[in-house]
């Protein structure tokens, strides 16, 4: 029957336009959930954007990105070594941007504790550590010439592992201890996306971008793949939330997010899965062509990741260092999303045209120093930082915001 939909060769090659259009949906998600979770007045920081986000968010873009390790032209260890601790330079970079700096001078100005414990927020497991963390297992993995099936059930057990952990494991008391660990598991740190729970979606991208070249019959396979994904999807949702029948915390919730029980992160992979087929058939009616703006989002995630953050984060810190509070009104939040994604397309377009500044562009001395720079600041404000912090802001305790 797999021979109807699949070839013993390389047939399906180049860009495919359902999983550019999943990457733009990704994105334009993140960025007005973001918003609306960084900067609304008395947000509940779980209930509304983390629902949402379960079945649209982050773990759906992890999937394209190990789709993707399928497609790149470089597939050595070494290139995945790399590009793992590039994402990881530009993750703390991002985070001495969006984090460290403004709320340095929102300190400096009020000594209010509120800025001096989010400054800590340099160190925390976000989406990027969390890619170049995946990058440099899959390296290790591509050095012991590892099937995609192997990886995907060592993710499996990983997943399990921190599940298992979570429950039966205090975390650090030091709470420095805490945050090193949370990269890995989640504990009682700024533990977002912790490498253990979420691996599973880079595991299963990455398996299925081994068949994805090998495709034949998208149309068929498609058809297929919706009528027992969606189901699947619907059935364990009315169980797990409706009828609350298994014994994992409440969906939509901070810890539910960042831990990713094993049975909601399969979930999500077959639901995400079914997502890809539903999008095929989309741009199918388009003949394959999609609409520039969607192709330059789809292009540029990395680039509208970080510099619409740029236009969330400073903004909170000005805010609560002015007004003591934040913004009311979710209609004027969406306003605002919009206009943080055309700023973030105008700047990618300015320098794309005129600047030319990109990280994969450095070599040798350019990008020593600006490597070195950059975690050697990082030591150092979180240095400065860790002592000074009573409470230490982080997604428990919704970053002690007003």
């Amino acid at each position: 029957m797999m021979s109807r939909y699949f070839s013993d060769k390389k047939v399906n090659v180049g860009r495919q336009p359902e999983l550019d259009l999943m990457k733009a949906l990704c994105i334009v998600g993140m960025i007005v959930m973001h918003v609306i979770l960084d900067l609304e007045a008395g947000a509940p920081s779980g209930n509304e954007g983390q629902m949402f986000t379960e079945l649209f968010g982050a773990a759906t873009f992890m999937i394209s990105m190990g789709i993707g390790m399928r497609y790149t032209r470089h597939q050595s260890p070494i290139s995945y070594l790399l590009r793992g601790f590039g994402l990881l330079t530009i993750g703390q970079f991002l985070n001495i941007l969006r984090n460290a700096i403004p709320n340095l001078i929102g300190y400096w100005i009020t000594g209010k504790q509120f800025f001096i414990a989010n400054v800590f927020l340099i160190l925390q497991a976000d989406i990027l550590t969390f890619a170049g963390l995946s990058f440099l297992l899959m390296a290790i993995f591509k050095k012991c010439r590892f099937k995609g099936s192997v990886i995907l059930a060592i993710s499996v057990i990983l997943s399990v592992i921190s599940l298992v952990l979570w429950k039966t494991v205090t975390p650090p008391a030091n709470y420095l201890a805490s945050q090193f660990a949370a990269f890995f598991v989640v504990t009682n740190a700024e533990s977002y996306f912790p490498l253990f729970n979420y691996f599973i979606f880079v595991a299963f991208g990455y398996f299925i971008g081994g068949y994805y070249p090998r495709i034949k019959d998208k149309n068929g396979l498609a058809d297929l793949i919706m009528v027992i994904c969606f189901p699947l999807t619907l059935l364990y949702y009315v169980l797990r939330y409706g009828l609350n029948l298994f014994p994992l915390p409440e969906v939509g919730t901070n810890i539910q997010y960042s831990l990713k029980p094993t049975p909601d992160a399969i979930m999500t992979c077959v639901f995400t899965l079914g997502l890809i087929a539903f999008l095929y058939k989309v741009t199918r009616i388009t003949g394959g062509k999609l609409p520039k703006f969607i192709m330059h989002l789809s292009k540029h995630i990395n680039s509208y990741y970080c510099l619409s953050y740029l236009f969330i984060l400073p903004v909170q810190t000005v805010l609560v260092a002015v007004r003591g509070d934040l913004i009311e009104g979710l209609g004027w939040l969406i306003l605002y999303s919009l206009f943080v994604i055309a700023a973030c397309f105008v700047l990618i377009e300015l320098n794309e045209r005129y600047w030319h500044i990109r990280f994969a562009t450095l070599r040798g001395k350019k990008l020593l120093i600006f490597t070195v720079c950059v975690w050697v600041l990082t030591v150092v404000i979180a240095a400065y930082a860790y002592p000074k912090i009573e409470t230490f802001a982080n997604i428990w305790n919704d970053y002690l915001l007003p």
